[in-house]
């Protein structure tokens, strides 16, 4: 009894201890947010009193609503300190105080009235109004410090008590092993039964586990196989399909038509392209860019060359793995902006029109730029049209947008988009 009584009663202790504890932690925490938030408020504030550049201030608001937040927490937390009502009632003052400054500062600067924004800083009432918050903040964290200090030494000394506690049940409890060793010794020869029945079931259930797992690898390189093959017949039927494209256009005489057709085949080819990355390729998810696209390219500058007057292509592709359907789009935008810079960049003399791709952190960027002619901003676009739709149509199913810039000479177009299934690291 007595035994159970001291667990109990140091049990409480531990409670108590752990509660205070907590409080302790929860007004430290609250008390360094606080002062956190109000140094970013004021750093924010500075940025754009100094520069005038609005994007200082998108912390603030985050900064302002945090202070807000930690300090109803200590308005909360703190009532349970002695003599911290007065330190508290201060606290809020300078807090609001400090916030009406900072807010007053910040309009006087949006309103150009800089000389009256500068007249209050060299008041030094904001730097005051800081100095006497972290005062109060230094002293609440102090505070909390010195409970959490004095709780630790409570619980050393209920260790030790514990540790006698412990030893008297020990002896307490070698006498009951006396008694209880004929139970164990019975209850050992039916544990022994048991574990031999138990290891016959495991040898049991790891056999099956090794078929199943057999079979299932079995299943899975079979279904490689199969999309291996599926990848190899859509090539081939792609490449069908561009043969009879080329054959149409040779017939047509009509040259927007031919144009038309000819257009048509660089789209099958760059599709057709991937899916004979794939089957030839030990991982059908994804596909190498520099691969790819440079195989990609070289059948354009092969193929474009009579579009140019000596117009050439030159590419930079990094190394980079994208999975099979974003670089089908990817490539498809590349054949509809490469080709419509040799037709209209360079419309009376030679010129270069380059390709790069690269990664950024977890996106891709592509830029295709030239040094011709360039676009004519709000102007319609040449030709039919459809390879603009395809580009935009393209874009947005890679999830990015793109965007042509002026260059002087030229016209670069950009494509930052972040794949859905990430990028390997």
């Amino acid at each position: 009894m007595a035994i159970v009584a001291m667990n109990f009663w140091l049990s409480e202790r531990a409670q108590s201890y752990f509660e205070d504890a907590s409080g302790a932690r929860d007004i430290r925490i609250a008390a360094v947010e606080l002062r956190n938030a109000m140094q970013t408020a004021e750093s924010s504030q500075r940025g754009f009193i100094i520069t005038g550049n609005e994007i200082y201030l998108a912390p603030y608001q985050a900064a302002k609503f945090q202070a807000q937040r930690h300090l109803a927490a200590l308005q909360t937390l703190l009532p349970s300190y002695t003599g911290s009502d007065v330190k508290l009632e201060r606290l809020s003052t300078l807090i609001v105080a400090k916030f009406e400054e900072l807010n007053h500062m910040i309009s006087l600067k949006r309103e150009k009235r800089e000389e009256e924004a500068l007249a209050i800083i060299r008041t030094n009432i904001g730097k005051a109004q800081t100095d006497e918050a972290n005062v109060f903040f230094a002293g609440i964290i102090g505070q909390a410090d010195s409970r959490l200090t004095a709780g630790v030494a409570e619980q050393r000394t209920n260790s030790g008590w514990l540790r006698l506690v412990s030893g008297i049940g020990a002896l307490v409890i070698v006498a009951v092993i006396g008694g209880a060793a004929y139970s164990i010794t019975r209850y050992t020869k039916e544990l022994r039964t048991t574990r031999d029945q138990v290891n016959v079931l495991n040898g049991e259930l790891e056999q099956r586990v090794a078929t199943r797992t057999a079979d299932l690898t079995q299943a899975r390189d079979h279904a490689e196989v199969l999309l291996s093959e599926v990848n190899h017949r859509v090539a081939n039927s792609l490449s069908l399909v561009s043969s009879l494209v080329s054959l149409q256009a040779k017939g047509v005489v009509d040259q927007s038509a031919k144009d038309a057709l000819t257009e048509t085949q660089d789209r099958i080819f760059a599709i057709s392209l991937v899916h004979k990355r794939l089957y030839s390729s030990s991982d059908v998810r994804s596909v190498e860019l520099n691969e790819y696209l440079s195989g990609l390219l070289e059948h354009l500058r092969t193929s474009l060359r009579s579009e140019g007057h000596g117009v050439t292509l030159s590419f930079d592709i990094e190394p980079i793995e994208l999975d099979t359907d974003a670089s089908i789009n990817l490539g498809v935008v590349i054949t509809e902006l490469v080709t419509n810079a040799f037709k209209y960049a360079y419309p009376d003399r030679p010129g270069n029109v380059r390709v790069r791709v690269q990664r950024l952190e977890d996106q891709v960027e592509l830029v295709v730029e030239d040094d011709g002619v360039g676009r004519a901003e709000g102007a319609p676009a040449k030709g039919t049209g459809v390879g603009t739709r395809i580009v935009n149509a393209m874009s947005m199913s890679l999830g990015g947008k793109i965007e042509y810039r002026r260059r002087e000479p030229g016209t670069a177009s950009y494509l930052v988009f972040t794949p859905k299934r990430g990028l390997p690291s």
